[in-house]
């Protein structure tokens, strides 16, 4: 029974990891050069308020787009 909770556990963050990559994505910031040691804060902030990483990544697709490959940071 550990094992699925776990599993679901890993499965919830790895969700939690790409809704903020794609969030820095939205704000022109690349994180593919970025490590996850650089981001694990914003990762657990968001892993502990799942409500408010919802409604931020919702703000930041009004900017998806607007950036193209040369404005990204």
């Amino acid at each position: 029974m550990e094992a699925v909770s776990s599993k679901n556990k890993e499965t919830e963050v790895e969700k939690i990891k790409r809704k903020v990559d794609k969030m820095y994505e939205n704000y022109g910031i690349a994180v593919d050069g970025m490590g996850d040691g650089e981001l694990t804060t914003v990762y657990r902030y968001y892993f502990d308020n799942k409500d408010e990483l919802e409604a931020d990544y919702e703000k930041s697709k009004k900017n998806a787009g607007k950036f193209d490959e040369d404005d990204i940071i």
